[in-house]
C-alpha cells in the first residue's frame, strides 16, 4: 500500500493531528494500528508469514492481519478493511483490548495504540502480495514455537499474543 495519512494521537489516544505514515519513525509520533487474530472452528489460530520484500519483519510469522488505522478511520473499520485486503474475507470481529506499546523492530521504535480483535471463521482465504504462507496452529504449538524460535515471529505478534492469549483461549472455548 502506498504512503497514506494516519492520525497522530496523544497519550490518551486522542487525535491531535495527521501525518504521512512514512514519517512515523523520523518524527516519533504515536499512531494507531489494528491486530487481528483469526480462530478456526478446530480451535487453531491462523498465522501468516510475511513476504521477503516487506521492509519490516520480512519472512516472519504474523497475525492474520495487522496494519495502520488510516486518518479518520475507527479501529473496527480498520480491522474489517485490513482483513479484506490481506486475506479477502469478511467475518464478525470482537475487540479484545486496546493498549499502548512501543514496538522495537529492526532497530526502529514504533509508538502505537494497538486495537486487538479476534474473529472466528473457516472461510477460505486468499493471501495478498504481502503474505506468502498461512497455517493453522494450536495454542500449544504457538507456545512451543515462541519458546524455541521467537525470532521467527514479528515482535508485535509476540507482544499482542502475550497481551491477549488468555482471552483468545477463552474465545476458543466458546466455539467448542
Amino acid at each position: 500500500m502506498a504512503d497514506h495519512l494516519v492520525d497522530i494521537v496523544n497519550d490518551n489516544d486522542e487525535v491531535i493531528g495527521q501525518e504521512l505514515k512514512s514519517k512515523k519513525i523520523e518524527q516519533g509520533f504515536i499512531s494507531r494500528v489494528v491486530a487481528i487474530f483469526l480462530i478456526r472452528s478446530n480451535g487453531k489460530l491462523l498465522v501468516c508469514k510475511r513476504a521477503e520484500h516487506k521492509r519490516n519483519a520480512a519472512s516472519k510469522y504474523d497475525l492474520a492481519a495487522f496494519w495502520n488505522v488510516m486518518q479518520g478511520e475507527s479501529y473496527p473499520d480498520a480491522a474489517q478493511r485490513e482483513l479484506k485486503e490481506e486475506l479477502n474475507i469478511d467475518c464478525p470481529l470482537i475487540r479484545l483490548e486496546k493498549f499502548y506499546q512501543e514496538v522495537h523492530n529492526d532497530g526502529m521504535i514504533y509508538k502505537i495504540f494497538c486495537g486487538i480483535f479476534v474473529g472466528m471463521t473457516d472461510d477460505d482465504i486468499q493471501l495478498n502480495e504481502e503474505l506468502v504462507e498461512a497455517r493453522e496452529v494450536s495454542f500449544e504449538e504457538i507456545e512451543k514455537e515462541l519458546a524455541q524460535h521467537p525470532e521467527e515471529f514479528c515482535s508485535w505478534f509476540v507482544n499482542d499474543y502475550t497481551q491477549v492469549k488468555d482471552q483468545l483461549k477463552k474465545q476458543c472455548k466458546n466455539i467448542a
